[in-house]
């Protein structure tokens, strides 16, 4: 029997060629090209890294004397505002920046902005004298019961949008003593539900809103998009027109509405308006004159106040009698939103409580301020 044939072997295969070039790209090339281009990146942004840094979206940089949150508070800004760093701890978790006067102040980094970006010395902190603290005025109401009074000016008396008067009945509500100040308000902004003033200017103070000695004055620059939602924050809203207009003239010992605040005579008490006004607002409560038959405070003078309702000048002819809410905002009916009470620029016939005045409601100025007013259930 054969024996099976068997296949001659094959010949062996040659070796596959080394990928020379592929391998020195892959190895040597492509990575020595990150480095390069991670070089070139990093010195790009070392070389465009600024001394400035500007307030992020949602960011309060509160300025502290010392590296530290329990240091006294020297400034607020809020979001957009530029600040100039001229230094930093050695973890870069603080910046020293400048403040007015000449002053240095601490603030933590904010998170976003890393610390190449930023152009900042090493410092040491140095002592200073502690600010002054201030303690900031807790929101107080004064309660109003239910009243049915006469809105509006007599015959003969105030301007043309003040008539005819009419009788008006309101209900129970309860209404800030005080205009809601500068700290009240950065409170909301530092809790995210408001956003800062407009302005930090008042009145020749550059500084107003920033500078924690302002705390307790009334806060200034604000829209009345800007206040509603602050009271809504505050679980309340806007006093209407007529809540306003009750709190500051109706005298429920004598059944009597009151001209201005303090009374009948235009002179008979002094107010942050007219011929005794400091001409910038000032805390609240420093007039004690200034106080309506309720009890309410600076309803004459200091800042003047948004309320609720869209102004309509011949309002009044059409308003509802229980708990009227104002003009809708409809063709021909209601434009920009009611301002009351008189400022410390106004002259003192703007103190008088049927006095009416309105202003858009995107507008904010360094005399207009509002205080927030709640339902009682």
């Amino acid at each position: 029997m054969e024996a099976p044939q068997t296949a001659p072997p094959s010949p062996a295969a040659a070796p596959a060629p080394r990928p020379v070039t592929q391998m020195t790209l892959g190895c040597v090339v492509i990575p020595l090209l990150v480095v390069v281009m991670a070089v070139a990146a990093y010195s790009l942004v070392r070389a465009n890294a600024t001394s400035r840094l500007t307030i992020p979206p949602g960011v309060v940089a509160q300025v502290r004397s010392a590296p530290s949150p329990d240091a006294p508070l020297l400034a607020r800004f809020g979001e957009g505002t530029e600040l100039r760093i001229t230094g930093r701890t050695a973890d870069w978790r603080w910046l020293e920046v400048s403040l007015w006067d000449n002053r240095r102040g601490w603030i933590l980094r904010p998170l976003d902005i890393l610390v190449w970006q930023l152009e900042a010395p090493e410092t040491t902190p140095q002592p200073m004298d502690p600010p002054p603290v201030i303690e900031a005025r807790a929101m107080e109401y004064v309660d109003i019961p239910a009243t049915t009074f006469t809105m509006g000016s007599p015959p003969g008396l105030g301007e043309a949008d003040e008539s005819p008067p009419h009788p008006v009945s309101v209900s129970a509500f309860r209404i800030g003593r005080f205009e809601v100040t500068v700290g009240q308000y950065w409170a909301c902004v530092e809790a995210g539900e408001c956003t800062p003033p407009i302005s930090s200017e008042a009145a020749g103070e550059a500084h107003y809103i920033n500078d924690p000695a302002f705390t307790n004055h009334p806060v200034v620059n604000i829209t009345w998009t800007q206040a509603n939602r602050y009271c809504l924050w505050q679980g309340g809203r806007l006093p209407t027109e007529a809540e306003w207009e009750l709190a500051a003239s109706w005298d429920s010992t004598r059944n009597a509405k009151l001209r201005w605040p303090w009374g009948n005579q235009a002179d008979a008490g002094a107010a942050n308006v007219g011929p005794t006004s400091q001409g910038r607002p000032v805390e609240g409560g420093s007039f004690p004159q200034d106080r309506s038959p309720a009890g309410v405070m600076d309803m004459g003078g200091n800042v003047s106040e948004w309320v609720f309702d869209w102004y309509k000048v011949d309002y009044y002819r059409v308003a509802d009698s229980t708990d009227p809410l104002g003009p809708s905002y409809r063709r021909g009916e209601g434009t920009g939103r009611v301002v009351r009470g008189g400022s410390y620029a106004d002259p003192l016939e703007a103190a008088r409580t049927t006095n009416r005045h309105h202003q858009e409601a995107g507008y904010g100025t360094a005399t207009i301020g509002f205080r927030c007013a709640l339902g009682v259930k």
